[in-house]
């Protein structure tokens, strides 16, 4: 009922126009603020944190991403976002620990975008949704636009599931996260994930102000009883100022009060639920076992032991097995360790599953914008910790989340491109035995030296090998098939690829990424020219090897397919240094200069599927339409080829063989499509996933499949590019998903402070 609710008042919200949609949300920012102390008193009741921190923080951030998101909506007909429509419906999930921003974070971007919203808010904490739901329905809010669905894991289930929902934002642990992945693989629901597994890293330079760094190490390791996804969990501090910092902690987590949620006095509440007090004790127990020094506050008398836990200090290293690492609840624990040097302090910050955040203390200006763009994370503070805004967008990398909240980015998260195709499929998928059956159309038909007359001289073999590590490799398992052309014969034989050339293959591109990345926008700007230069030099042989693929009797097409690729590389070697920075003050309350940027995923693997002209296949422009993008913008590649047409894709590894490419950064592999699509889907290392003309099984495979370390996937299905506009068209969607947000914060004031 709830869900043809929100279908139904669909219709009338969605044709609303930009600035009425505008009206209705800033009004509802207006209510909010009338009922600021209400609402942090909710807050507050419900979850057990100390009632300053909803009504210093969680309420003001409430009102700001409503009045940010308003002004989207009035610009939604703007050139901006002429290319985007609204989704639909969303549902929205909230954790017992997902504060009341989270909320915000959810509804203000749907509702601007044009979509309407469901929200299942958590089970043990609903009554700020339900207050928030009551609030909108006295601003004017029409009904249905926003519906609250209290209730258990069941109802979150069905919500997730039902057919009627298209877009998903959960909140919550890496676990949940992974689950709906895999409940809402083939549905065609985009999801938007923020996740708390893991807790961020706090760093603590020689050159720092140890009296700021206390401080705000303690802020930020008890904020909102530390059960927030930004929270401090390992604070890392350089071996120099260790007997200076590590006394001056111990004596600031003493002064810190422990007290129930109104008392004015306390800086500790109590957790949400007596598990994690329960996990606390574990976590303890098991560092003390590990050789560790564990330092607790105290409790003040007339509090249990049973609802309360004292600040704790886990002090002197860790070890990977210590439950208190990388683990999947947020306990308000901090593990204090020391480190050397900067490398030695990223690489124990950047050797976890997780990447939400983390903070950078020194008075180096050099040396936090270094090891700030080096950490695996979305957000870097420096001097500084928690501080979040509408306009800047706020996500995690790795198993922390998928998309992000705030900025245009964040809108862009509940909107759909004109022209995309959402891939879904109600049939059932043998998750278990994907890949295990044979692909009929690669199976090979009788040799060359069949089709030859009799008598005459044997034609020689010429098998195509697989192409990773800047090089030609025979294929593990040594088999091959044949490819045959557009008339039944055969036309080449090439490479059958294995498991074991996946994974080397991605061990290729894994030693290849961070240089392709580092060498800058403009050299790989150039490497990509240069390598259009090299295909342009064998036009002719390209020509003749798509008409002979093709079995055509002219050159036309394979004429026009050339000038197409030619157009795309040109295009993609063009944008490679015009990628967007934002920067400015955006902090209503401080001066915070805020550097937004936009960094490689990684490794991608790319299924490729030719582009399907009004003539037949394209398949060197189904190529280069995806592995282009992805290299412009520093990113390696892991290309499993068109099984029907691989030659093309092969081919032109030889052009970027002869060019400036360095070794790893494309690689290419042929064979059973979803034999090698099974393997690269599964890898860890594989940080993005692209298919985007894949079939609806596959992409259902894919959707599941990611969950194991909740890679980025791209399954929609795509207009075909044949021409150079279209692809123009579509160079936003290219950036969001080649690329993933890092957000920089500065703060400033020292000399102009007033």
């Amino acid at each position: 009922m709830a869900v043809t609710s929100s279908l139904k008042a669909a219709d009338t919200w969605t044709n609303l126009s930009g600035h009425e949609r505008a009206c209705h949300i800033y009004s509802l920012a207006r209510h909010m603020q009338k009922h600021a102390t209400l609402l942090a008193q909710m807050e507050s009741l419900n979850r057990g944190v100390q009632s300053c921190d909803p009504r210093e923080f969680d309420v003001p951030a409430v009102v700001r991403y409503l009045y940010y998101y308003a002004g989207w909506a009035q610009l939604s007909s703007s050139s901006e976002l002429r290319d985007w429509k609204p989704v639909g419906v969303v549902a929205g999930i909230m954790s017992a620990v997902s504060p009341l921003i989270t909320l915000a974070q959810i509804v203000a971007p749907a509702l601007a975008a044009g979509n309407t919203v469901c929200l299942k808010p958590p089970k043990g904490s609903p009554l700020p949704a339900l207050l928030f739901a009551n609030i909108a329905m006295q601003a004017g809010l029409p009904p249905g636009v926003i519906n609250v669905l209290p209730g258990g894991s069941e109802v979150g289930r069905l919500l997730v599931t039902h057919i009627g929902v298209s877009k998903l934002m959960f909140s919550g642990s890496t676990g949940l996260g992974r689950l709906i992945r895999k409940q809402t693989a083939g549905l065609g629901i985009h999801l938007t994930l923020l996740l708390s597994g893991g807790k961020s890293s706090m760093m603590v330079f020689d050159s720092a102000d140890l009296d700021s760094s206390v401080d705000g190490a303690v802020h930020a390791a008890w904020f909102n009883q530390g059960q927030v996804p930004w929270s401090v969990g390992r604070l890392l501090v350089q071996e120099s100022i260790w007997h200076d910092f590590v006394p001056k902690l111990r004596a600031c987590v003493d002064r810190l009060r422990v007290g129930e949620a109104f008392d004015h006095l306390a800086d500790v509440g109590s957790p949400i639920t007596k598990d994690i007090i329960t996990s606390l004790a574990v976590a303890t127990s098991v560092a003390q076992k590990n050789g560790l020094e564990v330092y607790e506050a105290q409790i003040p008398p007339g509090l249990s032991s049973e609802t309360f836990f004292p600040p704790t200090l886990v002090i002197g290293g860790f070890a990977d097995s210590n439950l208190t690492v990388d683990d999947d609840i947020l306990l308000p624990l901090v593990e204090v360790v020391p480190f050397r040097t900067a490398k030695e302090a990223i690489a124990l910050a950047n050797n976890s599953r997780y990447g939400m955040a983390a903070s950078v203390w020194t008075e180096n200006t050099s040396l936090a914008l270094e090891v700030a763009y080096h950490l695996q994370v979305g957000t870097v503070w420096i001097n500084s910790h928690g501080t979040v805004d509408a306009g800047v967008p706020f996500g995690g990398w790795k198993q922390s989340g998928i998309g992000v909240v705030g900025g245009k980015e964040g809108l862009l998260e509940y909107m759909q491109y004109k022209g995309v195709r959402v891939s879904m499929t109600t049939d059932p998928v043998q998750y278990k035995y994907f890949g295990m059956t044979p692909d009929v159309s690669v199976c090979c038909p009788p040799s060359l030296n069949q089709q030859t007359n009799k008598g005459s001289v044997p034609v020689v073999d010429r098998t195509y090998k697989l192409y990773y590590g800047g090089a030609y490799k025979r294929p593990d398992g040594n088999m091959s098939h044949a490819v045959l052309d557009g008339t039944g014969k055969i036309h080449a034989i090439v490479a059958d690829g294995s498991r074991k050339d996946v994974r080397n293959a991605v061990e290729a591109a894994a030693k290849a990424q961070p240089a392709w990345r580092k060498i800058g926008a403009h050299v790989r700007s150039q490497i990509i020219y240069n390598a259009a230069e090299k295909l342009q030099s064998r036009r002719e042989d390209f020509i003749s090897h798509l008409t002979t693929l093709y079995g055509k009797s002219d050159k036309e097409d394979a004429s026009k397919e050339l000038d197409a690729c030619m157009s795309l590389l040109f295009h993609w070697a063009a944008s490679c240094d015009k990628k967007q920075f934002a920067a400015g003050d955006v902090s209503p309350n401080s001066s915070v200069v805020v550097n937004v940027c936009r960094e490689p995923l990684g490794i991608i693997g790319i299924v490729q599927a030719p582009v399907q002209s009004s003539t037949g296949p394209w398949a060197l422009l189904g190529f280069i339409s995806l592995f282009a993008p992805a290299v412009c913008y520093g990113n390696t590649v892991v290309v499993i080829a068109d099984s029907m047409h691989p030659t093309p894709a092969l081919e032109f590894c030889e052009v970027l063989h002869s060019s400036d490419f360095p070794a790893g950064v494309v690689n290419v592999l042929t064979g059973d499509s979803e034999a090698l699509l099974s393997t690269l889907a599964n890898h860890q290392e594989v940080a993005g996933l692209w298919a985007p003309q894949t079939t609806a099984t596959e992409a259902k495979y894919i959707e599941w499949a990611s969950s194991v370390n909740l890679k980025r996937i791209w399954v929609d299905k795509l207009p075909c590019f044949t021409s150079f506009e279209q692809v123009t068209d579509f160079r936003e969607l290219f950036e969001l998903n080649s690329t993933r947000t890092k957000a920089v914060w500065m703060p400033c004031g020292e000399i102009f402070a007033n």
